[in-house]
């Protein structure tokens, strides 16, 4: 334990400051999807690529025993929000839904013309949000552009990775470049994409608004509120474009949060048992962006027209601690996604966050944690963003075709 309490200084102190275009430095971050359970029990806070610091979600869950409260209720504490205590109670029954995606253009010729979708363990529950109207703080939206930070590295189409390890800059330039080794199949109604959610109830604003409810829980098991929609509507607009997609919307932080990154290992690993041609899993996640004097940030810039939430990419770093000793193949696959951002929607992608994690990305060397907004951000934001990153993802596998 007490190396892993110094490990996380050490990566602390060397990215303090993980700043976008935004802000001042007194901007704290709070994420519900930073360290994995496990890895970095004991840190209380973390570096981002958008501020100052970051408060993480995980770290307040060190203790297997959590608060015994009601089945749907939340408890926000300081850093955090308490569940139930993992022996309480069973998870809610779940079934098949779907949801409808919209696309910014249509596919292109050279993508087979239809993809397959599998979407399973999806909750049916509906959760009325909309009656949390009061006026408890502000939401200001700010997009977040490149920075001149001496840790950031820009890559060749203009995007850039926020490197918080000890690897030199020319190497990770340099890899940025090579595509992964691994290929997919997109001819094939056998699934090449998983998406799962670690933190499965993470949800979002209502509505776009300029303030936030403090009573508005931050976390709904209800699919069509929660970050399961913007996973939707991703691997639908993958299937458009001829990718086949299982989306598996198991609950891994309800009715416990401690251990969901064990929990959503176990998810991943029997989807490649019974999909061994998946190449690609994606950990769908929304970020929480707050300062110290209470505002909310909600990351969004202008495609067509509309706000969509930015996306961040975090890449695991393997230092001896994590098994994870492909590692680099997973941070050329967030390249060639963060090059494709760049040249289809300019500004949409936040720095990709390449640091000393894991987040089950040793299970598979096409793994990648994505956080798509915040919890300021509406859910329209967010789904749509969801399916801009379905075209991108889309194009960037193109280039991987076997």
């Amino acid at each position: 334990m007490g190396k892993l309490k110094i490990l996380a200084a050490v990566a602390a102190a060397a990215c303090p400051i993980l700043a976008g275009s935004s802000t001042d430095a007194g901007d704290f971050l709070r994420s519900a999807a930073v360290f994995s359970a496990g890895a970095f029990p004991d840190t209380a806070a973390a570096p981002t690529s958008d501020g100052a610091i970051q408060d993480t979600a995980e770290a307040a869950y060190t203790a297997e025993t959590s608060l015994a409260l009601p089945p749907d209720e939340w408890q926000e504490t300081e850093s955090a929000f308490v569940y139930p205590d993992e022996t309480a109670q069973t998870a809610p029954p779940a079934s098949s839904a779907s949801f409808p995606a919209e696309s910014l253009s249509p596919p292109e010729s050279g993508l087979p013309q239809s993809g397959r979708v599998i979407s399973r363990n999806i909750t049916e529950l509906y959760e009325d949000l909309s009656c949390y109207n009061t006026h408890s703080g502000e939401i200001l939206r700010e997009h977040y552009g490149p920075s001149q930070g001496t840790d950031h590295l820009t890559l060749s189409s203009g995007a850039q990775v926020r490197n918080c390890t000890e690897l030199p800059a020319d190497e990770l330039l340099k890899a940025a470049e090579e595509l992964p080794a691994f290929r997919v199949n997109l001819g094939t109604d056998e699934p090449q994409v998983l998406i799962i959610h670690t933190h499965t109830t993470e949800d979002y604003e209502p509505t776009a608004r300029s303030f936030y409810d403090v009573q508005f829980p931050p976390r709904t098991r209800d699919s069509t509120q929660n970050v399961v929609a913007v996973g939707e509507a991703l691997a639908q607009e993958l299937a458009a474009r001829g990718v086949s997609v299982l989306h598996d919307a198991t609950l891994h932080d309800y009715p416990a949060y401690t251990g969901a990154y064990d929990r959503s290992e176990a998810t991943i690993r029997a989807a490649l048992e019974e999909y061994p041609g998946i190449r690609v899993v994606i950990d769908l996640h929304r970020d929480a962006m707050e300062r110290g004097d209470g505002t909310r940030l909600a990351p969004v810039t202008d495609i067509g027209g509309k706000n969509a939430a930015q996306f961040m990419i975090i890449a695991g770093c393997d230092n001896g601690l994590f098994n994870m000793p492909d590692y680099m193949e997973n941070f050329k696959f967030a390249c060639l996604i963060q090059n494709t951002a760049q040249e289809l929607f300019p500004e949409l992608a936040r720095p990709v966050l390449f640091d000393y994690r894991n987040y089950n990305q040793h299970l598979t060397t096409g793994s990648l944690l994505i956080e798509v907004g915040s919890h300021a951000n509406s859910l329209d934001e967010a789904k749509y963003t969801g399916t801009l990153l379905g075209e991108i993802l889309a194009a960037a596998l193109v280039q991987l075709e076997q």
